[in-house]
């Protein structure tokens, strides 16, 4: 096994989701899925957006559809919110001069 992905069978396990879930977040293209000689594995980089995802879908029943566009919100937040930073510097820069 690869040290940066986990058997797809062990994170189905672990997390104790059904199958179906995790093939439609890779169908949206939220998740990675790779397949190596036939066996799935789903990136360590990708657990933690797919932990977030759970709790979404199974805590909140927010389906897939509505995941993909919490998480494209949050990015736009996130963007927002970093762009909104560089300009209070930018401000404060020509403040100083």
């Amino acid at each position: 096994m690869s040290e940066n992905r986990l058997l797809y069978s062990e994170c189905l396990r672990i997390y104790e989701v059904e199958e179906s879930f995790i093939d439609s977040l890779h169908e949206v293209g939220l998740i990675r899925v790779v397949g190596l000689d036939e066996e799935r594995f789903i990136e360590y980089d990708d657990l933690p957006d797919l932990e977030q995802f759970i709790r979404w879908h199974y805590e909140m029943d927010i389906n897939v559809e509505g995941i993909d566009a919490l998480r494209h919100m949050l990015e736009k937040v996130r963007s927002l919110q970093s762009e909104i930073t560089q300009l209070r510097h930018e401000l404060q820069f020509y403040k100083s001069l």
